[in-house]
């Protein structure tokens, strides 16, 4: 391992890097995109069907108050839609309705837009090293770290 791959070296570059392109996804995105707390609520019961409000605001790092909003305002439009808990029917649950997938997919779409273009550019090696950096990328978002 030389000075450059070091875990104290990659770490600030990475966090430069992955919050330069943030901001450009988020920049470059058209006007009529959702908002990422309405985007982390329909990724995540897209990923994981249907979820309570507290377990959506656990994994997506959320305050339950802040997604609160949001929860209502998604089911007002018809994109998540609120069903009592089979287990508990005190507890709510919420699911992805078809119109919330087909809009999660539309706006994803927007959001790759910028990206395709800008990966187009690159060579068969250098996609094939971003195809394994995403990888690890999602493994790392994913864990608590420390």
């Amino acid at each position: 391992m030389n000075e450059e791959t070091t875990v104290e070296a990659v770490a600030p570059r990475l966090r430069a890097g992955v919050l330069r392109l943030a901001r450009r996804l988020r920049v470059d995105r058209d006007h009529s995109a959702l908002s990422n707390n309405k985007i982390a609520v329909l990724s995540h019961l897209a990923r994981e069907g249907e979820s309570t409000p507290s377990r959506i605001s656990r994994d997506e790092r959320q305050h339950p108050q802040s997604l609160t909003r949001v929860f209502a305002e998604l089911a007002g439009d018809g994109l998540i839609e609120r069903i009592i808990d089979p287990g508990d029917g005190r507890r709510s649950r919420l699911r992805l309705t078809p119109a919330g997938r087909a809009a999660f997919d539309r706006d994803m779409a927007l959001r790759d837009r910028w990206l395709v273009g800008a990966l187009g550019g690159l060579g068969a090696d250098e996609l094939s090293v971003l195809a394994d950096a995403a990888r690890i990328l999602d493994r790392i978002g994913r864990t608590d770290g420390i």
